[in-house]
């Protein structure tokens, strides 16, 4: 069975917009526009796609595609698919994608905190306006983390409709 047949996906113009439309956001944000239109893909995607397959639907090289899966796979955006005796990997947009990105912007967050500290530690009490701004930076952190944090725990309280079931169970990885 192809792989178009296994998905059932089939893209609309409308679906190509928003393609396009996350391909040019995350290109604005320095990432290359193939990841943005990856990312749109398996949004829209109800059923793993194979790197093929989504080198197929993007019209670019397979080659392009496992370069920016690698990308969103080690962000947490998505997760890779395997399913018992088809030797090609899958992937699909993660369910805690959301959840994941808070968690790596409070990760970075606490990295930057720990660099301005260990800074703080090492000047000398004459060097004011460096002290100054080390310790702003630092307060500056301290406080983006509690917000993100709250942001959190309010992402994870929201209401939300149950999930429906899958048709297959597969195995997913996160890395």
């Amino acid at each position: 069975m192809e792989d178009g047949e296994k998905d059932g996906l089939s893209l609309t113009p409308d679906d190509h917009q928003f393609i396009e439309a996350i391909g040019r956001h995350f290109e604005d944000e320095g990432i290359p526009r193939i990841g943005g239109r990856l990312l749109g893909l398996l949004i829209l995607a109800e059923k793993p796609l194979s790197l093929g397959r989504i080198a197929e639907l993007l019209k670019v090289s397979p080659a392009s595609v496992s370069t920016n899966v690698r990308l969103f796979h080690t962000r947490r955006l998505i997760e890779e698919i395997s399913y018992p005796g088809d030797r090609r990997h899958y992937y699909t947009f993660s369910d805690a994608a959301w959840e994941h990105q808070f968690q790596s912007a409070m990760g970075a967050v606490t990295a930057a905190q720990k660099i301005f500290r260990g800074s703080l530690a090492r000047l000398r009490p004459e060097e004011h306006v460096r002290c100054q701004r080390m310790s702003q930076a630092i307060e500056f952190f301290q406080f983006m983390h509690g917000v993100l944090e709250s942001a959190l725990g309010s992402w994870r309280n929201r209401s939300q409709e149950p999930a429906p079931a899958s048709e297959a169970t597969p195995s997913r990885t996160t890395s």
